[in-house]
This record gives C-alpha cells, sequence and structure tokens, in this order.
C-alpha cells in the first residue's frame, strides 16, 4: 500500500480517503491490530468494481491511497491514525448496477466492525443525445462507430465525508481526494444516423440516498457525468463531447429529466 501523508493545519480531524479500495486481507491470514472495519461483499459483486471512500477522524491528520483486487469477499480498513484508534469513520460505497450505500461508525472498542453492501439495484436511464455532423470526429481505425464512455463525478461524496460532528454541532473540515467512478461504455455514435444517438446510465437522481429538493440531494448536487467519444476498435480516446447549453466546462449533470433530445458539443 502506498501512502501519502497531508498537514491540515490548525484541524484536529484527519482524513484518510481510499482513492480506489480498502486494504484488504484474506479469511485465515494474520490479524491486523485493532480496530478494523470489514466491508463484507454479498452477492455477486465483484470486488474489483467496487467503488469505496472513506473518512476516519481522530487525533493527526493523513491520507492513503490504495488499488483494487479481484476475487475478494471482503474488504478491510485498518481503523487506526498515526498508530492510534480512530474515533469515528464515515463510509461510501458504490458498485456498477447498485445504489450507493453509506456507514456511519462510531467505535466502542469492538474488535471489529462489520459491515455488509449488499445490492440494492438501480434502474437505467435512456437519455436521447445530438451532435452535429460536422463536429463527429473521424475514427483513427476502420470502424465507423464511436463509442461512447462515460466517468461519474460524485460532488455529493466530499460533501457527506467532510460533514463531522464536534460535539453538537455539525463542521466541515479536512480535504477530501476525489477520483470519478468509471462507467464503461455507456452507449454509440454511428455517424450514418446523423448526428442522433442514445445513451444509458442508471439513474442516480432515482437513488433514495440521493433523494432531496428537486434535483439536489441532501448532501448538495448529485454530481456530473464526462462523457468521452472513443474509437472502440483501439480504445483511444478523440473528443469529449458536453452539453452545448451547459458551456465548454461543463458535463452532463445528473438530473432527474433532461431535454429530448440533449444537444452536444465536441471538446478537445
Amino acid at each position: 500500500m502506498f501512502f501519502v501523508h497531508a498537514r491540515n493545519i490548525g484541524l484536529l480531524i484527519v482524513v484518510v480517503v481510499a482513492t480506489g479500495f480498502a486494504f484488504t486481507q484474506d479469511i485465515g491470514t494474520t490479524a491486523s491490530p485493532l480496530p478494523r472495519i470489514l466491508i463484507e461483499l454479498t452477492g455477486n459483486i465483484p470486488s474489483d468494481a467496487v467503488w469505496i471512500r472513506y473518512i476516519l477522524t481522530g487525533p493527526g491528520s493523513g491520507g492513503a491511497v490504495v488499488r483494487p483486487e479481484p476475487n475478494r469477499k471482503r474488504y478491510v480498513i485498518d481503523a487506526r491514525i498515526e498508530g492510534e484508534p480512530a474515533q469515528h469513520a464515515k463510509i461510501v460505497a458504490y458498485a456498477p448496477g447498485c445504489q450507493f450505500k453509506t456507514y456511519t461508525i462510531d467505535f466502542d472498542g469492538a474488535p471489529d466492525v462489520s459491515k455488509r453492501f449488499e445490492c440494492d439495484p438501480l434502474p437505467g436511464k435512456t437519455i436521447h443525445g445530438f451532435l452535429p455532423p460536422a463536429q463527429i470526429p473521424s475514427s483513427i481505425s476502420a470502424e465507423k462507430k464511436l463509442e461512447i464512455s462515460g466517468e461519474l463525478e460524485p460532488d455529493w461524496v466530499c460533501n457527506f465525508l467532510l460533514e463531522q460532528r464536534h460535539g453538537t454541532a455539525i463542521v466541515r473540515a479536512g480535504s477530501c481526494l476525489s477520483a470519478p467512478i468509471p462507467l464503461g461504455s455507456v452507449g454509440e455514435l454511428d455517424p450514418e444516423n446523423g448526428g442522433a444517438f442514445e445513451i444509458t446510465l442508471p439513474d442516480f437522481a432515482r437513488d433514495p440516498l440521493l433523494k432531496g429538493a428537486g434535483d439536489v440531494s441532501p448532501f448538495g448536487n448529485f454530481g456530473t457525468i464526462e462523457l468521452v467519444l472513443r474509437d472502440s476498435k483501439i480504445g483511444r480516446a478523440l473528443r469529449s463531447i458536453k452539453p452545448e447549453s451547459a458551456g465548454p466546462d461543463s458535463d452532463l449533470k445528473i438530473q432527474s429529466e433532461y431535454t429530448n433530445p440533449v444537444k452536444f458539443t465536441t471538446v478537445r
């Protein structure tokens, strides 16, 4: 595991964020010193596709970066901060096709805290798009159809993780090492369709965890999705596409309803 340390002057809160996955350990190996958090994967959730972010609070400060691993039934988080037991933890977990899960933990001296990650299915949503034919990039290979891949920027996650209790008050502190959630291929663009295309995305706006007023979750905006045109034969990214009405620096905003079609423009 590779560690990255950082100091937050004037803060008595530690932020430890797994930018890929928590530290893993096989059942039957020597147990880590206490305390630990065990994220148990249930059903057929593929461990190398699970996305986890967590924060530990207590004395000191620091961060950690780890990598995913396949064929795991659990992820184990060593809940210590600079050798001292953490006092609290907050965790966000996601797997493709599933609703988000959040966990809030208060450590009470128990040897292990176990949390089950079960997949509650999240339906898909089809969005009709249009890209002016003159803006469709040419394939580098002989493949005419272009793959559309997506990545979710879950803006609400940092807001959830960084809301920490301080006595009876809620305070925001620390930093969040964010990274997008890969959604893989979400559609294709065939130049012969005159710029019309469809993409199918998880309907994040219907996730019960994120339901709030309008298109804003209790933790802030749902987030945005970056869409990229790729030459599927060689896997090379050609151009990003963004909603024309949102400006050149804005990605597709997650919302409950979309115009039909959503007009896009290309960005290098």
